[in-house]
């Protein structure tokens, strides 16, 4: 059995027993798979505008205003970007496009009722200066990722135990390429299903700040 994407790229089944467990469908393991290999865009509210966060300006979105908006599209161009977990039940994926002057993107701590975001973020390759900060707030831990397969990189991979992946993060990050560096001698290294290709892992600690911030395209 096989699952299509909307570009009908063929992705590879999972024998039933590595999703389910003890009857419960496994979280974890069901959205690194659509981290990895969903479209990089879709929306049911049809196709939304780009809204620009600029130089000075600071946008802040819950989960459910989204929602309501359908505003899944926009670019950061210098300004800040800041999106609150609260939305129960709505699991939604966002991109983000960092242009001249990049920007700052900041996910705030997970609340009491907190919805799923997955975002897409994506570096200007015309613009010199695009560069990202990501910040988490209220974490202990984040995780970070890179698969050298899809040439994938993931932050703040969601569910599972403290010492694998982060229960207190309710967002995933995206973006193409090796987007923080990982090496061997930096991240712990997991062979890949094709025994050649390594799983790069590497954890960051938040300390007493509570606070991760990663920044993307220096």
């Amino acid at each position: 059995m096989v699952r299509r994407t909307d570009r009908l790229h063929d992705l590879p089944g999972k024998r039933p027993d590595q999703e389910i467990r003890g009857g419960s469908f496994v979280l974890r393991r069901t959205l690194m798979e659509i981290a990895r290999n969903a479209s990089m865009f879709d929306s049911n509210c049809g196709a939304s505008e780009r809204q620009v966060i600029g130089t000075g300006t600071w946008l802040r979105n819950s989960l459910v205003d989204i929602a309501r908006s359908c505003q899944r599209d926009y670019v950061l161009r210098g300004g800040t970007v800041e999106f609150d977990s609260t939305g129960a039940l709505h699991i939604l994926w966002v991109r983000i496009m960092v242009a001249t002057h990049g920007g700052r993107l900041i996910l705030g701590p997970k609340s009491a009722d907190p919805g799923l975001l997955l975002l897409d973020v994506s570096l200007d390759d015309e613009a010199a200066d695009a560069t990202v900060s990501i910040v988490f707030r209220g974490v202990a831990s984040l995780t970070v990722t890179y698969d050298g397969d899809t040439d994938m990189t993931l932050i703040g991979l969601l569910a599972g135990t403290p010492t694998e992946l982060d229960c207190n993060a309710w967002a995933v990050a995206r973006l193409r390429g090796n987007a923080c560096g990982l090496s061997e001698e930096n991240s712990r290294s997991i062979a890949g299903d094709n025994d050649f290709t390594p799983l790069y892992i590497r954890h960051y600690v938040a300390g007493e700040t509570g606070e991760i911030c990663l920044v993307i395209g220096q």
